[in-house]
């Protein structure tokens, strides 16, 4: 009996977690989306992160390790970018995570 009653609560406390994890995710692209509005050179930065950072793993993946430094250099100086770019709207760096 212990047994199932300590399974039907880990039970709920997983699905409220998830819960908690998905409302802060749904609140986070909430806040990118109206930040972008304001900062529309954010969404640039950040498309362009993900560019990179695709082709930073193709390469990886295809063995071509000449490029890499290249692509690290590249997306270190957008980040950098995005970071100078947050603390001028006096925004923490860490404003595009999700909190639970």
């Amino acid at each position: 009996m212990r047994l199932i009653m300590a399974n039907e609560v880990l039970h709920s406390l997983l699905k409220e977690y998830e819960q908690k994890k998905l409302r802060a995710e749904l609140d986070l692209e909430k806040r990118k989306e109206e930040l972008y509005e304001e900062l529309p050179r954010l969404r640039d930065l950040e498309s362009d992160l993900n560019h990179f950072a695709i082709l930073t793993s193709k390469n990886i993946l295809l063995h071509n390790t000449d490029c890499l430094e290249d692509l690290n250099k590249k997306i270190k100086n957008l980040k950098a970018e995005k970071v100078n770019i947050l603390k001028e709207a006096n925004l923490p760096a860490r404003f595009f995570n999700a909190s639970l």
